[in-house]
C-alpha cells in the first residue's frame, strides 16, 4: 500500500471520502467524481448544492483498492472507545476528550481521565480493512462493466434515475452530458425482450444510447470478437481484449 493512499471510510456498508484533497485527486487523476452528499449544519434542508463527504459507488471503491490507489477504513472501529464510555461517567469522559484534543498527538494523557482519550491520527492504520473486504464486488457483472468503461476513459455515475446501472460520460460530468445508459449482465443471464425495447426507447428519449455488456467466461473468449481495448494487458486489473463484449442499442429515429 502506498503511503499517500486515499482513505475511503465505510459506514453502514456505504463508501465515503471526507478529504477535499483526496476528492481532487480522484477527479483529476482517476476520473472518478462520486456524488456530494453532505449538507451544511446551518442549512440542513439544502438540496441543490451539496458538500463533503463524497459518496462512492461500491464499484468505484473496489477499483481504487484493486489499483492500490485507496484503502478502506472501518469507521465503526474508530468510534468504539466513545461507545464504550460508561454513561454514569459522561462528564468526566467529556472533559477527557477535550483534554485529548488540546494535547499533541504524540503526548500521553495524564491524571484520572487518561482512559478517555480518543485514538490519535497515527493509529489510523489499525482501522484499515484488508483488501479482501471488497472481494465480493470484484466478480459481479456490474464491476466488470464499470471497470471496462473506466479503462476506456469514461466518467461514470449511478444510473438509477434512468433505470440503468450507470451513466457513462465521455469527460467530466461538469462539461459533458452522458452518452450511454449502461447495464452490466452475466454472460448467461437472461433478460426479457421488454427490457431491451423499453431501455432502448428510454435511451432514445433522453438522447442516449443504451449499452449492455458482459464479462466473457474463458471458454467463450476464443469464440467471440470483443471490442478491443487499446494497450490493454492481462493481469494488471484490466479487461483483456478478449475478456469483455458490449453492445449499444439505438431506437429508429435516434437523435
Amino acid at each position: 500500500m502506498v503511503d499517500d493512499a486515499i482513505s475511503i471510510s465505510v459506514i453502514d456498508g456505504e463508501y465515503f471520502v471526507f478529504d477535499i484533497d483526496a476528492v481532487k485527486r480522484l477527479r483529476n487523476d482517476h476520473h472518478i467524481a462520486g456524488i456530494l452528499v453532505g449538507t451544511l449544519p446551518q442549512v440542513p434542508q439544502q438540496s441543490v448544492f451539496l458538500g463533503l463527504p463524497v459518496q462512492l459507488m461500491p464499484e468505484e471503491a473496489a477499483l481504487l483498492v484493486q489499483q492500490g490507489v485507496a484503502r478502506i477504513i472501518d469507521e465503526s472501529q474508530s468510534h468504539e472507545p466513545i461507545l464504550a464510555i460508561d454513561p454514569n461517567d459522561i462528564d468526566d469522559a467529556t472533559a477527557g476528550l477535550k483534554i485529548n484534543e488540546i494535547e499533541s498527538a504524540g503526548s500521553e494523557s495524564q491524571g484520572p481521565l487518561a482512559s478517555y482519550t480518543t485514538p490519535a491520527i497515527t493509529t489510523v492504520d489499525k482501522l484499515v480493512l484488508p483488501d479482501s473486504s471488497v472481494n465480493a464486488i470484484f466478480e459481479t457483472p456490474r464491476f466488470h462493466m464499470y471497470r471496462y468503461l473506466h479503462q476506456n476513459g469514461y466518467f461514470i455515475s449511478p444510473g438509477l434515475r434512468f433505470g440503468s446501472h450507470f451513466l457513462a460520460y465521455p469527460g467530466d460530468p461538469l462539461r459533458y452530458h452522458s452518452h450511454y445508459l449502461v447495464r452490466g449482465v452475466g454472460y448467461d443471464e437472461e433478460f426479457s425482450l421488454l427490457d431491451l425495447v423499453g431501455s432502448g426507447r428510454l435511451g432514445t428519449g433522453v438522447k442516449k444510447a443504451w449499452m449492455i455488456g458482459a464479462h466473457l467466461p474463458p471458454d467463450q473468449q476464443d469464440k467471440t470478437t470483443a471490442l478491443r481495448l487499446p494497450g490493454a494487458k492481462v493481469g494488471e486489473g484490466r479487461e483483456s481484449s478478449d475478456e469483455f463484449v458490449s453492445f449499444c442499442v439505438e431506437w429508429a429515429g435516434f437523435g
